[in-house]
């Protein structure tokens, strides 16, 4: 079997065929990191057939002349697109942020000229429907005209909340207990920390304290880093991974999103081997929605779940104790204790009486506790 051009491995199985005119080219699956990729094939060996009309060939020919500016154009970004990725690493951004924005940036590119504002606006209007998506576009474009000393007036696009999904015990069970060694204790680690995939990536061997079953999880996305607590199965499989001595990271540093590339590929299976779709809806974030639900039912304590998420605002946690109430509607209201609070003081004398926040009315918020 070839190896696999993403990430070098020689895990990889036949997965079908691409047919090009009259012939066909096996196509390949890497096992690891679940990238698709076809046999080199010489395609001007293929002979073209006369029965062809001239119109279709003058069309194809077009066509091949459109492909080439294109491809001239995009080969002339990539410089800039390099300066780009360099000016937002200056900035202070992180590298998942650079990477997004590179990559709108790059796609932007593809449908439009970049150096027309307007041009761009259209773009985003029409080829992003999705209206977190179209806010980020126009961030990436905006800090792409600070690059390039350009100016527009940036489009509003207003932020849109979706429904978080939040799988079975039974469903998440078998997602967690799924994928080789390497992976199977990745998406481990993610279930019981509720950590984000890249503080998973960047968990070093220093961050791990097997005699407390400790772990030390560095702060991401404007968030806190946090030290928590694992199960001695997690802590025992973290050790048994492969010890690289050239690389500090317990995990090994893969290509950008070809893990949950893989992991998403593996729902795919599992969607059609269980016959449940629902599996299609895990992703890597679904743990850490699952493990705040969790810590929620156990403890009612909305502060002790903002610090194991590493959340910097309350608000940001609110939303899980919001979601918690819409789906289990764990106790009747009879059950519970209820206050009323206006100010500042007043709340935080019930948070540390052990309250629970339930919701907010202007300058009232509602607080409980179990009677």
């Amino acid at each position: 079997m070839p190896v696999c051009p993403e990430c070098s491995s020689q895990k990889t199985w036949k997965k079908g065929f691409r047919h090009v005119q009259d012939k066909k080219i096996q196509r390949y699956l890497c096992r690891i990191c679940g990238h698709r990729f076809s046999e080199k094939t010489d395609l001007s060996r293929i002979q073209q057939t006369s029965a062809r009309q001239i119109c279709v060939l003058d069309e194809k020919a077009k066509n091949l002349v459109r492909a080439k500016q294109k491809n001239e154009a995009l080969k002339e970004s990539k410089p800039h697109l390099v300066n780009f990725s360099w000016y937002l690493q200056k900035e202070g951004y992180s590298e998942a942020t650079i990477k997004t924005y590179t990559n709108y940036v790059k796609n932007m590119g593809k449908l439009g000229e970049l150096n027309d504002p307007e041009e761009i606006k259209g773009v985003i209007a029409t080829h992003y429907i999705d209206k977190n998506s179209q806010r980020m576009a126009c961030c990436s474009y905006d800090n792409y005209l600070k690059f390039k000393g350009g100016i527009w007036k940036k489009p509003r696009y207003k932020p849109e909340h979706k429904q978080v999904f939040i799988p079975t015990d039974e469903e998440l069970r078998i997602a967690v207990n799924t994928g080789y060694k390497e992976n199977f204790v990745f998406v481990k680690f993610l279930y019981e920390t509720g950590a984000r995939s890249n503080e998973a990536q960047r968990l070093e061997w220093t961050d791990l304290d097997p005699e407390r079953r400790n772990v030390k999880i560095k702060a991401s996305k404007n968030g806190n880093s946090r030290t928590l607590e694992i199960s001695r199965e997690l802590m025992d499989l973290l050790f048994s991974l492969p010890k690289d001595p050239n690389k500090k990271t317990v995990f090994f540093k893969k290509s950008y999103n070809s893990r949950s590339s893989a992991f998403n590929n593996r729902m795919k299976r599992l969607a059609k081997i269980h016959n449940n779709r629902r599996f299609k809806n895990i992703h890597f974030h679904t743990f850490r929605h699952c493990k705040a639900l969790r810590e929620y039912h156990k403890t009612r304590d909305i502060l002790y779940v903002m610090g194991v998420l590493g959340h910097r605002k309350l608000n940001t946690t609110y939303i899980y104790v919001s979601l918690y109430h819409q789906i289990y509607k764990p106790q009747q209201p009879n059950q519970f204790l209820t206050k009323i609070a206006s100010t500042k003081k007043e709340r935080i004398d019930l948070i540390n009486d052990g309250w629970s926040l339930v919701e907010k009315e202007g300058d009232d918020w509602y607080f409980r506790k179990p009677k």
